[in-house]
């Protein structure tokens, strides 16, 4: 998949392995999010595999299923256009760390959806 907005690199997993299981439809929709968005998306977090030490302490995370991501925002403004290009693209799930600025968004449908939390 060819993509003008992301590389598949920023989807691959920080622990050292840089394993990449991204799912491809999780990305077209993120894809879709980022062309109504209109405004980059610093992918801070993707896949991540199970060894990595937040798949440790949370075996159950979407992000060992490739269809997470956590996006840093950088204001109120920010996070209100990355919110809405991402339910604009089909999203229902977001978590919000207004500490870290980053917004987690996934396609997991084994978990409630629509939902919104905080950390």
């Amino acid at each position: 998949m060819r993509m003008k907005h992301f590389k598949l690199k920023e989807f691959q997993c920080k622990c050292g392995c840089e394993s990449n299981k991204i799912d491809i439809d999780f990305l077209e929709m993120l894809v879709r999010a980022r062309k109504i968005a209109k405004t980059p998306f610093k992918i801070t977090s993707g896949y991540r595999c199970k060894q990595h030490p937040l798949s440790i302490k949370n075996p159950t995370s979407s992000h060992i299923k490739g269809i997470a991501v956590d996006i840093a925002f950088s204001s109120g403004t920010n996070l209100a256009i990355i919110i809405g290009s991402l339910g604009g693209a089909g999203f229902e799930r977001f978590g919000i760390n207004f500490e870290k600025h980053f917004i987690h968004v996934d396609s997991d449908d084994s978990k409630s959806s629509p939902n919104i939390w905080g950390y």
